[in-house]
């Protein structure tokens, strides 16, 4: 993956807390006087500010209202409703549950580098996932992230069993803006689907808004090795998929 602009031109992350008024005063004068003199970066904080305003205009629907057909290997939606909102809810009530700093990853998470972890729900259950965790087709994951910096844009992509690549988060075409936290829960669970084998899923923690459709060629392409796109910090979780005992 390159980038859309060389080196030298403002990160889109950089545009994007220029736009927030998350930079202070030194960082935003330089920031402005770079834009006065470069016509590719200008155009850029053109079209930040214009996806700003749409957003807030028309936001998006929640995820669980969106059509199934819309991401290939999430199960589908239609007849699994009712387990799917169960599946949130029992979730939601985990992580308002849980006792604070009650992280599964911090054994082993290195500290100041982005992290991603999963919880499992089977049945009635939710459990913290680990690395090698066994699951089944129709467990749903809840995966969550912790990442010390104020923000970054970030996309999970997922490789199964059948060196098969696929976008499991977001639902945009490109990767969406973060910001700090401790295992902060993503906007949406993943309902397994019936391929088996090992499966590694990528967290990419990138300071810029990444289109997410050529890297997962890319990904499927060399599902050994994946490319990391320049910019982006990388942390990974693996669990294996068997059939349901």
């Amino acid at each position: 993956m390159t980038r859309s602009r060389p080196e030298t031109c403002l990160s889109d992350l950089r545009l994007d807390r220029l736009v927030a008024g998350e930079l202070d005063a030194a960082a935003g004068r330089e920031a402005r006087v770079h834009l006065e003199g470069c016509a590719r970066c200008a155009a850029r904080l053109t079209e930040i500010k214009a996806g700003r305003a749409a957003f807030l205009a028309d936001p998006p629907p929640l995820p669980a209202a969106r059509p199934a057909a819309e991401v290939r290997r999430f199960a589908r939606w239609a007849p699994r409703v009712a387990v799917v909102l169960a599946a949130a809810a029992a979730f939601a009530f985990w992580f308002r549950a849980r006792p604070a700093g009650d992280d599964p990853g911090d054994a082993t998470r290195i500290k100041g580098r982005p992290r991603v972890g999963f919880y499992v729900k089977h049945g009635d259950a939710v459990t913290p996932g680990a690395a090698g965790e066994i699951v089944y087709p129709g467990d749903a994951l809840q995966f969550t992230y912790t990442m010390q910096r104020d923000a970054a844009y970030f996309a999970l992509i997922s490789v199964d069993g059948a060196r098969k690549a696929s976008v499991y988060y977001p639902t945009a075409p490109r990767a969406v803006r973060i910001t700090r936290g401790n295992d902060v829960p993503l906007e949406q669970s993943t309902v397994l689907d019936a391929v088996l084998g090992a499966e590694t899923t990528y967290a990419l923690f990138c300071a810029d808004s990444i289109e997410l459709e050529p890297l997962r060629v890319a990904f499927e392409a060399a599902p050994e090795s994946p490319p990391i796109p320049a910019g982006c910090e990388v942390d990974r979780v693996s669990f294996v998929k068997r059939q349901a005992p």
